[in-house]
């Protein structure tokens, strides 16, 4: 039995690069493990799934995870699966490890299929080292953490490149906050809203985006050489 993990676009204004080969192998699948009801039903529309008689199971934010009960209607009758978060791949900065996991423990055959992802295309565009990086999600929100966090960051980009997002509404916040911590020498990547009309992918001296006001879209900030 097999566990697809499927591709969601990063943005939806432009999901140019919809494949039409994800319909044939999705078309049999009844039951989803989904981030996002909603968008996530919006989404197979779009591919042409039909919905009749498909079952999603929404992730649930106060658990951290599925209900049991989504795992034994599903994993329990030995079923195929898709997996699909709110945006690029599940289980990539999003939820849906656990659902992989699972898998693996029943015997399923995992299938990632192939699809954006916002930290890949982040790093092949910035033109820093890829062969050596780490992602770090979100910097704490608390004010003595986040700095002692952001300093050992920008100690670390020296050696590898360092990948952080944040909230939008705080992207300009992180923005400042890396100007006045990173030393002279390094390159600050910022990829914002990929894949969007008005998205970009830029790399400069970190003193060089003094000034910058970022808009409030996803976006995630590289730090290195």
């Amino acid at each position: 039995m097999q566990l697809y993990v499927i591709p969601a676009p990063l943005s939806r204004e432009t999901p140019y690069w919809v494949y039409p080969a994800l319909l044939p192998t999705l078309s049999p699948l009844k039951h989803f493990f989904v981030e996002k009801t909603a968008r996530s039903r919006s989404w197979l529309a779009q591919l042409g799934l039909s919905l009749e008689g498909v079952t999603l199971y929404e992730y649930q934010a106060q658990l951290q995870d599925w209900p049991e009960e989504a795992y034994q209607a599903t994993f329990g009758a030995g079923v195929p699966i898709g997996l699909l978060s709110e945006a690029g791949l599940a289980g990539v900065a999003d939820p849906g490890a656990s659902v992989v996991l699972r898998a693996h423990s029943m015997g399923y055959t995992v299938i990632p299929l192939a699809g954006p992802s916002s930290i890949t295309l982040a790093l092949a565009g910035s033109g820093m080292r890829g062969d050596a990086f780490t992602f770090w999600g979100y910097p704490p929100l608390d004010k003595k953490q986040r700095r002692s966090f952001l300093q050992q960051v920008c100690h670390q980009a020296k050696v590898h490149t360092q990948i952080l997002m944040e909230s939008p509404a705080r992207n300009t916040s992180l923005l400042q906050e890396l100007i006045s911590l990173a030393p002279v020498g390094l390159l600050l990547c910022v990829a914002h809203h990929l894949t969007a009309e008005q998205g970009f992918i830029r790399t400069q001296p970190v003193s060089a985006w003094q000034g910058y006001t970022l808009p409030k879209a996803p976006t995630l900030f590289l730090l290195g050489r």
